[in-house]
């Protein structure tokens, strides 16, 4: 199972509070128009101030905010801009639309308090630096609109009560935000942490720690995948078993440490000349490499294994002390309706064949050449 990287991104988070803003000002307007329908009706709103009323309560007010929304929304939708800045414009957004909401409804002293919005925004979508100024350009705000109410409204003690409870909100806020964004931050790093222990969990146990090559486990289970594409695409692949000849001499001779550097120059020789995009190689076991060849016949794996083969002779690695190092090789291409152990079997027996040929060669693809598996092989 592939490890996915945690999504970091907040783009589902910011549609949904996009939606709640537009949601906000769509209610604002309703609720306005709805009071000025009431007020006419009752008799409260004389006839000479009505165009007024709908001037400065409706009609502005709504073209301030969907204005702002709009132009929201075409930063939202920009490929070309920044999650960051699709974040700052958001924010912007909010505390443009609580000004705009609290200004024009100066008498209902409880509005200031929807300062909270963009304060409690910011702790999850943007940095702590601009936290701190967004709660400072909501105070600000805040601040402004709460003037503005106080030099129209004659309740002063009324007033200051009122201004004071907001302030105290949003100010609330403020510390709140600052502990949900240490919250978030340090979930943030777990989620981190826990994913890079996961890859690494997930490294050695697919990977084979001496060659830095995929393990036999792994081998296989590419084995399976690459048949179950070849039957549903209808795709030729092939594979090969290479093995070090004379390696148990080797070990013998000049011990353990040399047969090492033999496995660990081969493994970094064919990381240089295969292609992981064409090749998928693997150390079977002991001295033993499978090769998974993607679209290529039994013959082109061949012209690659000779291709590797002419690169290990030119190497140091291709005489340790006395010995001479060469490698055989066993291919087997794919045939339709074959299972991956008969496919790893024929490849086998045709590295089999190759060691009994003399070794230092490389045999194609048993089923034409009419060879049959030898037994145990």
């Amino acid at each position: 199972m592939r490890i996915k990287m945690p999504d970091m991104k907040l783009t589902k988070w910011r549609k949904q509070i996009n939606c709640i803003l537009l949601f906000m000002a769509i209610a604002v307007t309703l609720l306005e128009v709805t009071s000025y329908f009431y007020l006419i009706d009752s008799g409260d709103l004389p006839p000479k101030d009505s165009d007024l009323y709908v001037r400065t309560h409706i009609f502005f007010p709504s073209v301030f905010n969907y204005s702002c929304l709009l132009l929201n929304h075409t930063i939202q939708t920009k490929d070309t801009v920044t999650e960051v800045s699709k974040n700052d414009s958001m924010i912007a957004a909010t505390i443009f639309l609580c000004s705009v909401t609290v200004w024009v409804h100066y008498t209902l002293i409880s509005a200031l308090s929807v300062f909270v919005l963009p304060i409690v925004l910011s702790a999850v979508f943007v940095s702590r630096k601009k936290m701190y100024l967004i709660c400072a350009a909501s105070l600000v705000a805040m601040s402004v609109c709460a003037a503005h109410s106080y030099s129209l409204i004659q309740n002063d003690l009324f007033l200051g009560r009122n201004i004071a409870v907001a302030f105290f909100l949003v100010l609330i806020a403020c510390f709140l935000s600052n502990i949900i964004m240490t919250y978030i931050e340090e979930r943030k790093a777990d989620l981190i942490s826990s994913y890079q222990a996961q890859l690494i969990l997930d490294r050695k146990v697919k990977m084979d720690p001496l060659t830095n090559l995929y393990n036999q486990h792994t081998f296989f289970k590419k084995l399976e995948e690459s048949v179950k594409l070849a039957e549903q695409q209808n795709e030729v692949f092939s594979m090969a078993i290479l093995d070090i000849d004379n390696f148990k001499a080797i070990n013998d001779t000049y011990g353990h440490s040399a047969g090492n550097q033999v496995l660990e120059g081969l493994s970094d020789l064919m990381g240089m000349v295969f292609s992981p995009r064409r090749e998928f190689v693997a150390r079977y076991g002991g001295e033993e490499f499978g090769i998974i060849f993607k679209g290529m016949t039994s013959e082109q794996a061949y012209e690659r294994i000779e291709q590797l083969r002419r690169h290990f002779s030119d190497s140091r690695l291709s005489c340790i002390g006395v010995i001479h190092v060469t490698f055989s090789g066993g291919i087997a291409q794919y045939q339709p309706g074959e299972e991956g152990s008969t496919l790893f079997n024929r490849a086998d027996a045709a590295l089999y064949e190759a060691k009994r040929k003399g070794k230092n060669q490389t045999v194609t693809d048993l089923v034409e050449e009419g060879i049959a598996v030898p037994s145990g092989a």
